[in-house]
């Protein structure tokens, strides 16, 4: 045996008694975390699993709803959907109250549907651009019956934020202007979509309506130009 193969052979000796102190000292706990952590993935596996299942099932129950509202079955339809909003996954109670709200304005009960959008405008539980969807829809149910006063205190934060609602939002301020003949608010409000880029197209083209009828074809035609 040469110098170099048994040099190798006493170094693998000692590590196998190094390896064979540690395991003597650690063992037991390096078993207990390899168990931590195959119960943890399984539990983590079976967690999602089960949320996926419930997920499944509530958009099943949703879709069933709705078809159940358009089929003229509302009492069996806002069940569900009262349900839904009270113990289904986060994702599922949001729609089913927005859902709950439509059916609502759709039934002529307004002041009912304004409060349930505001409710969800307010909690802090709904995503931030449903939040603003919420405003929006309740701001849209009030535009015929609300002071300027009320359509700016509903409206102004989308505006001020930069919101994707925000074009929505000056739409239905410009058109609550007009209602109460205040028409330097009405121009202001449509000459800032004509002029803002980032304005969608179709809403671009309504605030131009808009602005033939408040100061004339000519002037509404040359700020689109612009």
């Amino acid at each position: 045996m040469s110098d170099r193969d048994f040099f190798r052979e006493v170094d693998e000796a000692v590590r196998q008694d190094r390896y064979k102190e540690l395991w003597d000292r650690y063992g037991v706990y390096a078993l207990i975390v390899m168990a931590a952590i195959v119960a943890g993935v399984a539990g983590f596996k079976a967690w999602t699993f089960w949320q996926e299942r419930k997920a499944q099932e509530a958009g099943n129950e949703f879709s069933q709803a709705v078809t159940q509202l358009d089929g003229g079955e509302a009492a069996k339809a806002r069940d569900a959907l009262d349900a839904l909003a009270e113990k289904g996954p986060a994702g599922y109670r949001v729609l089913a109250r927005f859902q709950l709200a439509a059916a609502e304005a759709q039934a002529g009960n307004t002041d009912k549907a304004v409060a349930d959008y505001d409710a969800l405008a307010a909690d802090s539980g709904t995503d931030n651009i449903l939040k603003g969807l919420a405003t929006i829809q309740a701001a849209t149910l009030r535009l015929d019956t609300a002071d300027y006063a009320e359509m700016e205190r509903r409206l102004k934060g989308l505006i001020e934020q930069e919101s994707p609602w925000r074009y929505s939002a000056r739409e239905l301020l410009g058109l609550s202007a007009y209602r109460l003949n205040k028409m330097p608010d009405a121009e202001k409000q449509f000459s800032t979509l004509v002029a803002d880029q980032g304005t969608p197209q179709n809403l671009r083209e309504r605030a131009d309506m808009m602005l033939a009828l408040i100061v004339g074809v000519p002037e509404a035609l040359s700020t689109t130009a612009k």
